[in-house]
């Protein structure tokens, strides 16, 4: 019984040193098969730390502003009799726009005219009465009188005539309306909208107190609001402009200073219509070196931001057969990051110029992995 036992277990001794020697033999055949393995690695492309000027700015919303712009109303109530203008056309100054039924005043005035003529002619008769000592100082001075009272009414039919008439005051282009003869038109209703053709369009914007005034001589650079241009902001057209005017006081409700802008009409194009909300970047510092790096290289987490530094690897490249590239090692590099500047983002602290960090692909990155660089793909402008 003792001699079975004892076969057994030696039988079973045996079946386990095999399949130790077989893992054995197993491990060690996959610890030669990943030494003999290329060390794993990611493909990224790079970009040097750049030193570049930089002048600190603020974005402000800016208003643009017609150097003439005036919206026309009636003073008096009555029918249109005449519309002499076409919406959205340009008019000449003095042109007549609107006139209302005036026959009455018309009519009224004509009486008025001859009331003065024939006053005018009772005065000088007896002027000359005078001088020979027929009529007397009242009889003159009463037909001074009355040729004051009817020239007075004359006037005043003609500043009724003339309130019935809206002219332009100055050449412009006029805005949208939908007057027709025959209309009935209440006192003080808007005809329209007249804008000038200045070969300028002013921006006006402010400045809150704690920003530093700004020279007169001060140029800002000002970008429209359009869904374009908001989708795409490094495609907008930016329009640099000088800074004619500043208010000298500040606002009271906000304690604003405002500011006054002048972009040529030929800059201005369609985009800067009178009224429209613009955004004007305007300088706040002296011109100033800083490094920056591609936006596309920082990376966040909960710490912060931070990007990947590519360190050469002189022994990797030795250990490798093929030295057609040169090899990196990536090591995490935490940055303090200031404004950005189109594509590039400026560096406070954490990198110095002539370093080389990871851009396109960084997020593929750990530290210490070994990276190799490749040069950036460019796509063809439709």
């Amino acid at each position: 019984m003792i001699k079975k036992w004892m076969l057994t277990l030696l039988a079973c001794v045996v079946i386990a040193s095999v399949l130790v020697a077989y893992k054995i033999m197993h491990i060690r055949a996959a610890e030669q098969a990943k030494a003999s393995a290329p060390e794993y690695s990611e493909t990224v492309e790079a970009a040097s730390v750049e030193v570049i000027d930089y002048q600190p700015e603020v974005s402000v919303l800016g208003e643009v502003v017609s150097p003439q712009q005036i919206a026309l109303r009636n003073e008096v109530a009555g029918t249109i009799a005449a519309v002499n203008f076409s919406a959205g056309t340009v008019v000449e100054e003095g042109q007549l726009l609107i006139q209302l039924e005036a026959s009455e005043e018309r009519a009224q005035l004509q009486s008025a005219i001859a009331s003065v003529e024939l006053a005018r002619i009772s005065q000088k008769r007896l002027a000359k009465l005078r001088t020979e000592k027929i009529a007397s100082e009242d009889q003159y001075d009463n037909a001074v009188a009355e040729l004051k009272v009817a020239q007075a009414k004359q006037a005043m039919l003609e500043a009724t005539l003339s309130k019935k008439t809206v002219r332009a005051p100055f050449a412009g282009i006029a805005g949208l309306h939908q007057f027709e003869r025959g209309q009935y038109l209440e006192e003080n209703t808007l005809i329209t909208t007249l804008v000038g053709q200045q070969d300028f369009v002013w921006v006006d914007f402010s400045l809150p107190q704690n920003y530093r005034a700004l020279p007169r001589d001060a140029r800002v650079t000002i970008e429209e609001l359009s869904s374009a241009h908001l989708s795409s902001p490094q495609n907008a057209d930016l329009i640099s402009a000088p800074v004619i005017a500043r208010e000298s006081i500040m606002t009271r409700d906000s304690r604003s200073l405002n500011y006054r802008a002048q972009v040529p009409r030929t800059l201005a194009g369609t985009g800067l219509l009178s009224n429209a909300m613009v955004r004007v970047k305007v300088p706040i510092a002296a011109p100033q070196s800083n490094i920056a790096i591609p936006a596309v290289a920082v990376l966040h987490s909960s710490a912060g931001a931070y990007v990947y530094v590519l360190n050469a690897d002189a022994d990797a490249d030795a250990e490798r057969q093929d030295n057609s590239s040169v090899s990196y090692r990536a090591a995490r590099q935490p940055v303090v990051l200031g404004e950005r500047q189109g594509q590039m983002i400026i560096v406070v602290s954490g990198l110095e110029a002539g370093q080389r960090v990871a851009s396109a692909g960084a997020f593929k990155l750990s530290p210490g992995l070994l990276t190799f660089v490749t040069e950036p793909v460019m796509q063809d402008v439709p």
